[in-house]
């Protein structure tokens, strides 16, 4: 059969085979007029860009269906592009443009064909649907037998019972006899015939905004900042009832009631005090044991369920002890930073060399004149400089005494302001530094598993403790800081709180850091949550409610004890002689370099005076000789 060129016809099918038709009774063909005519009157409706079919090999042998519904569907549709499916199960997810109109034709809920769609519309599932479906029945007069009619009536509930787990919302089904079932899924399951009164405006309702009271059932478990239970309200707040606090948990709640559905309280099982164990919920939610889970969590953490959009974006760091203190002792040295004090040291012989230099011959003593140097690079009027007579000398002392005020008041400053601004202590920031402080590091199973992959150093996975999420809330929520903490973002501008009015934090967040990483809500595959949760939390963003239930939830749990903040008394304590450590370390080297030269040139001195002394009596005692020898 030649297709008009204007068809944008892809067929993804490979590798098709005939089956083996056994001697069993056939599909009962659907009626192919009233199937386009449905179709014709959604597409003048929504206007579809794409049509995909995916055809059971049951009914792709069939030639009435090859050669008489694709016949008048090519003749009403000549440009909609269209993609055929048999046996192929490539992902549809990103492929598509929307609006896009599948068709689905089966024979059963177990026809292959069905597990072929669910794969290949993995992640586009809220696509419109029509499931088109063939029964197998023995004849097409089934409402003749009441058995049949039975079975007929059970094999829809049975496809429809199917449609739900596989989440396929926007959708009905056509059959035999010019059927029409749609399903209402709130706040219970029912399907409805409407074969008598169908109208397309009514086959895809949209029931975002109202789930018409359908039971949620999310576990209650204790993850601060995120997730926490309160007992009563805070003082002030009149009476409430036992309520969620934390930002996933006021968002769930709000989003329960946004939607109209309701939360099940009997999930409060007394347990809502254990912290949350994300590896149990994410198992729960893979084996559709749990539609979606309240105790949010950082996509640091691997998974192969759905997630929600981002609450936020969080970086995965640690958390380390803040080193606020400053001896001292050591503001001498950091008064200036190294190069000034080399610049200083050099400056102090240059000028050595030069009063050297310029002194005259008879006058020059290399001790007397680094003394001068010292003296002037401190401020300190050199002696000489009151018996100096020449024009060069004095010029030279000027200029040096320039430098001297300029040295001097910078360092006297900067003394000045220490008490204001003390010089900045080395931060732990980077693996090395963590290494080199031998700090031990509490990091979760899951997290330290994943940190097994990355390669990282021996020396510094030897300080990782991995502990239990209970161990670690317990250590880092009170900050204990014999401690490092792994952290991810949004939890620690939570705990920082604690630190906002002190002068120095006891932690800070280091360097060492990976991400970003969405923070997002575990939910199912292809939810019927996950429109209407996406579009709440981009409304809940553009209101400022995510940034109000952060601070609701630090009020909360500053209530509850969870979290306290930390006051600190400013004191400031007088100078003390240790203060001065440092002069005192160079005064007495000095003391005692001065008093071993000192001696050295005593000794020098008296071994002048020796040489001198038996220089003299050599040569009186050759003289003697002499005149002895002349006698």
């Amino acid at each position: 059969m030649v297709l008009d060129s204007a068809i944008a016809l892809l067929i993804l099918s490979s590798n098709f085979s005939r089956i083996h038709q056994e001697q069993l009774p056939q599909p009962q063909m659907v009626n192919n007029s009233f199937v386009i005519e449905i179709v014709s009157s959604i597409h003048e409706l929504y206007q579809f860009k794409n049509f995909v079919f995916y055809i059971s090999e049951r009914l792709a042998l069939d030639t009435e269906i090859s050669n008489d519904f694709f016949h008048d569907y090519w003749e009403t549709f000549p440009l909609v592009p269209s993609i055929l499916m048999i046996n192929n199960n490539q992902s549809m997810d990103g492929y598509l443009s929307t609006p896009t109109l599948c068709l689905i034709m089966t024979t059963g809920f177990d026809d292959p064909i069905m597990r072929l769609a669910s794969v290949g519309l993995k992640g586009v599932r809220s696509l419109k649907t029509i499931f088109i479906y063939f029964p197998i029945l023995s004849s097409e007069e089934y409402y003749r037998n009441l058995k049949e009619y039975i079975g007929f009536y059970e094999t829809i509930r049975r496809v429809y019972g199917w449609i739900w787990r596989k989440q396929f919302i926007n959708c009905l089904l056509v059959t035999v006899d010019n059927n029409i079932f749609i399903h209402e899924p709130y706040p219970t399951l029912r399907i409805i015939n409407v074969t008598s009164k169908w109208n397309s405006s009514t086959f895809f309702v949209d029931y975002s905004t109202d789930f018409k009271g359908y039971v949620i059932n999310s576990p209650i478990r204790y993850d601060l900042p995120r997730v926490f239970y309160m007992t009563g309200p805070r003082y002030g707040l009149g009476k409430k009832k036992p309520h969620l606090s934390g930002v996933s948990g006021k968002l769930f709640m709000v989003f329960v009631d946004h939607i109209k559905a309701s939360y099940n309280e009997s999930q409060t099982d007394g347990h809502e005090d254990d912290p949350v164990d994300l590896a149990e919920t994410v198992k729960m939610i893979e084996l559709k044991q749990l539609e979606i889970s309240m105790n949010s969590y950082t996509g640091v953490i691997g998974s192969n369920i759905g997630n929600s959009y981002p609450i936020g974006i969080n970086d995965w760091c640690m958390m380390v002890p803040y080193r606020n203190e400053t001896p001292a002792h050591m503001f001498l040295q950091r008064s200036f930073r190294p190069y000034t004090w080399y610049f200083m040291c050099c400056s102090i012989f240059y000028i050595a060399l030069s009063l050297w230099v310029v002194t005259p011959p008879p006058r020059r003593d290399i001790t007397m004149s680094l003394l001068q140097a010292i003296c002037s690079m401190l401020l300190i009027t050199p002696l000489r400089i009151i018996r100096g007579t020449g024009a060069r000398i004095r010029l030279i002392f000027v200029m040096l005494f320039i430098m001297g005020f300029c040295f001097t008041n910078l360092y006297l400053t900067k003394m000045a302001s220490f008490l204001t601004a003390s010089p900045d202590v080395p931060q732990i920031n980077t693996m090395q530094d963590v290494i080199d402080a031998k700090l031990p590091i509490m990091i979760t199973n899951g997290e330290y598993e994943n940190m097994l992959s990355k390669n990282l150093s021996a020396e510094f996975m030897a300080l990782m403790v991995p502990v239990s999420k209970g161990e670690i809330d317990k250590h880092r929520d009170a900050f204990n800081n014999s401690f490092g903490y792994c952290i991810q973002s949004d939890r620690w501008d939570f705990l920082s709180l604690q630190q906002r009015f002190m002068k120095n934090p006891i932690f800070h967040l280091s360097k060492i850091c990976t991400g970003p990483y969405a923070h997002i809500i575990p939910i199912q595959r292809d939810s019927h949550f996950a429109k209407p949760l996406q579009e709440f939390i981009i409304s809940a963003f553009q209101y400022g409610l995510i940034s109000h239930w952060n601070h609701e939830a630090f009020a909360d749990a500053l209530y509850l004890d969870y979290v306290k903040v930390i006051l600190e008394d400013d004191i400031v304590e007088p100078l003390s002689l240790t203060y001065f450590r440092s002069i005192w370390i160079i005064w007495c080297t000095g003391l005692l370099l001065s008093g071993l030269a000192f001696c050295l040139e005593l000794e020098w001195h008296l071994w002048q005076q020796n040489r001198e002394r038996f220089k003299k009596l050599y040569q009186h005692m050759r003289q003697f000789k002499w005149l002895k020898f002349r006698k």
